[in-house]
């Protein structure tokens, strides 16, 4: 199979598992925050964030493991290859171990007092986070399997299986709730879907793969040696970057009060659409990108570098202004007024933040393939403590929307000029040459689209789900429309038609 559609494969089988997710979302996140109610959801989401800062465990190693595994197969050293699977399994087992320790030492001390866990929930927040915890467990197994999915470049067979566990896990949790079960019933099927998904990936990768099917649960040293600088890096630079995109969520109970905590979310979600269209394609850049670096071929990151940012910038575009313009009138149809009562500039913050980290993202996997992670590391040190220094200063004043102002402006002074310039290094581009032809035409071919949402919600102002339906499906095609004829060259334009007319199946 040729390139271009084994990349056409992978990006169709990510959108098709990232559709169903969105719909899983949308259609049981109302359901989930009426049962639980505005208490009980903030503490779900509060737990499910601890749970996350758990993934932290796996030290890097699930991007250190892909990056080696494209290395070893463009070597084929497929002896080398088995080694470094039976190693980092090694490593994903003693991470579920941490995890374990660490929901033990959550549970002992007083993080309820800390974040703010109403009183109705106290009785229930150890057994949740405990499960959660084993959660943590059966998810790196997960991922130990998905790096191999990767390494191959065979997102679909994984996406395949989580289709499958989405679903059961959805119709699990509906029913959990219909019979008057909360918390721990959540927490419970999460853990349960987690371990299933693991075991059946495990055993798809031991068959299809012959490295796979030979490897052994033994740690050897010269692989370890391979990807141990690059994820310890990986690791520390993970932390700082996307441990800081949902420390907010732990914030707000310690600065503010947990009852915000439930539209934050809420909000989170909504602007996180601007993500679910952006990562099904940039998944597929690390392996691309190590690819290239590892040929040294300068002209290929170029091509990488700019047409996957254009790309994923006229993706992500009309959506954000869709979100900026209806995203209020949205959650509250969707879930209710009564949830959802903050300020609307949290919602803007929030939704030019989402964008703009995704029009960064193909850079930051072009460093990533080049190995550049120490130097990814310190600069998310510094964006850590200048999001932290403006969090601290503008939430006394703004409340919730200097939070969410806060994040807003630190991505985007870090993305310009320290990201980008060092993403620049490896190509032929100048960084101001980078963002002139990729970031400010689209802004501005966007105009139409911004022009026809400002006219719906001025004049019209959709209610409705069918006039917000309306008003999202126009606004987002005039703005799609516009980027495509003003924003990208007409080579681009004949390559996304014949993207989406292989995607369509057409011939």
């Amino acid at each position: 199979m040729n390139r271009a559609r084994q990349f056409l494969r992978n990006v169709a089988s990510n959108y098709a598992v990232t559709g169903v997710r969105a719909l899983i979302f949308i259609l049981l996140t109302p359901y989930v925050v009426h049962r639980l109610g505005l208490e009980n959801y903030a503490v779900w989401v509060i737990v499910q964030t601890l749970g996350y800062y758990l993934g932290f465990f796996d030290a890097g190693v699930p991007d250190a493991q892909v990056r080696q595994h494209a290395v070893l197969l463009a070597r084929r050293d497929h002896a080398g290859l088995s080694r470094l699977l039976g190693t980092v399994f090694v490593l994903y087992l003693g991470a579920g171990g941490l995890a374990l320790l660490a929901t033990a030492g959550i549970v002992l001390s007083p993080t309820a007092e800390l974040f703010d866990i109403p009183a109705s929930a106290r009785d229930v927040y150890t057994p949740v986070v405990l499960l959660i915890g084993l959660t943590a467990l059966f998810a790196f197994a997960e991922v130990g399997a998905d790096g191999v999915l990767e390494g191959y470049q065979r997102y679909d067979i994984g996406n395949a299986v989580d289709l499958v566990y989405d679903i059961l896990g959805a119709l699990a949790i509906f029913a959990m709730l219909a019979t008057g079960h909360g918390i721990v019933a959540l927490a419970a099927v999460t853990c349960s879907v987690k371990a299933l998904s693991a075991v059946t990936k495990i055993v798809v990768v031991r068959r299809m793969f012959a490295p796979a099917a030979a490897a052994r649960l033994e740690f050897d040293r010269e692989s370890f040696r391979s990807i141990r600088s690059f994820s310890l890096w990986n690791s520390l630079n993970e932390f700082m970057t996307e441990g800081t995109a949902n420390f907010d969520k732990l914030l707000i109970p310690i600065l503010l009060t947990s009852s915000l905590v439930t539209p934050y979310s809420l909000i989170m979600a909504l602007a996180a659409a601007i993500f679910l269209l952006a990562e099904p394609i940039t998944d597929t850049f690390l392996p691309i990108s190590s690819a290239r670096h590892a040929a040294r071929d300068e002209r290929a990151l170029t091509a990488l570098l700019l047409r996957g940012t254009k790309l994923v910038t006229v993706a992500t575009l009309p959506i954000a202004i869709v979100i900026m313009f209806f995203g209020k009138s949205i959650l509250d149809l969707w879930v209710g007024e009564e949830y959802t009562k903050v300020s609307i500039s949290v919602l803007w913050f929030s939704a030019a933040n989402f964008f703009f980290s995704t029009y960064l993202w193909t850079a930051l996997n072009v460093l990533l393939g080049a190995g550049e992670i120490r130097r990814i590391f310190m600069i998310s040190i510094f964006e850590v403590l200048f999001v932290l220094a403006l969090i601290l200063s503008l939430v006394p004043v703004l409340g919730l929307p200097g939070l969410a102002l806060g994040g807003l402006i630190a991505n985007v002074v870090t993305g310009l000029f320290l990201f980008i310039p060092a993403a620049c290094r490896h190509t032929t581009l100048r960084p101001a040459g980078f963002v002139a032809r990729s970031l400010l035409p689209a802004l501005l071919a966007a105009v139409p689209g911004y022009l026809v949402a400002y006219a719906f919600a001025r004049w019209l102002q959709p209610q409705t789900f069918f006039e917000l339906l309306l008003a999202a499906g126009v606004t987002a095609a005039v703005a799609l429309l516009a980027l495509l004829q003003f924003a990208a060259t007409r080579w681009e334009r004949a390559r996304y038609y014949a993207t989406c007319r292989r995607l369509s199946g057409a011939n």
